[in-house]
């Protein structure tokens, strides 16, 4: 079983976690703040976080973004813990990209279901098999490392705009309803369709002069073509 950080700040609450984990065959690790948190992510890998938003020195908002920032643990899978968190919260932390969102106090039996869900979910993708490279027009994204590079300069994306790129590029001249790339890259919320457009506006502005590769089909959704508005295959 994959190693899972859980940064709790409440110890009985922790431990009760971590009995839950452990439980059903999970190795368990504990942190009380942001720093110690961040500090042991560098030191030992994890395959999963269990994050509170309500840490004591660092907030657990910041301290997914820095998780997202950092090349070594932007695809760590990521679950958000909070106590009674209102819609800001929860929109904030899908869109700084978490994979799912835990209302404390919650069961320990939903919180080990949605653990092993997040993670079944994480391994699917990674047996799936996916083009390793497509190349539209000057964009080039590496599927596996979800790297983009525009006429090879490296952008630097969040792990949901990532994803958002990622199933676009999969097959481009697509075109996806945003009900669709709703489920595909925020598959466990209910979330506002504009919240699609936000992120491919933020997309649009990172590719700069190439924006144009991803296309507005209007009162539908988008795809994502080449410059001078062909679509090509994916590359493998």
């Amino acid at each position: 079983m994959e190693p899972i950080l859980v940064a709790e700040p409440d110890l009985p609450v922790a431990r009760a976690v971590q009995r839950a984990l452990t439980e059903e065959r999970f190795e368990v690790r504990l942190a009380e703040s942001g720093t110690s948190a961040l500090a042991e992510l560098e030191r030992t890998p994890s395959g999963l976080l269990l994050l509170s938003l309500e840490l004591p020195d660092i907030r657990g908002a910041e301290v997914l973004r820095r998780v997202r920032r950092s090349d070594t643990l932007a695809q760590l899978p990521v679950i958000a813990l909070s106590t009674d968190p209102d819609e800001v919260d929860r929109v904030l932390a899908f869109e700084l990209g978490v994979d799912d969102f835990v209302s404390k106090p919650a069961s320990m039996r939903e919180l080990v279901l949605r653990v092993k869900a997040v993670l079944r979910r994480v391994r699917g993708k990674r047996r799936a098999p996916r083009p390793e490279v497509v190349r539209v027009g000057r964009l080039t994204l590496l599927l596996k490392s979800r790297e983009a590079k525009v006429a090879g300069r490296k952008l630097q994306l969040t792990r949901v705009e990532s994803r958002l790129l990622s199933e676009l590029a999969a097959q481009p001249g697509r075109v996806w309803r945003r009900e669709e790339l709703l489920h595909r890259v925020w598959p466990e919320v209910e979330l506002d369709p504009r919240t699609v457009d936000t992120h491919v506006r933020r997309l649009r502005e990172k590719l700069g002069n190439d924006s144009e590769v991803i296309e507005t089909v209007r009162g539908v959704g988008y795809r994502l073509r080449s410059a001078d508005g062909s679509a090509q295959s994916p590359l493998t």
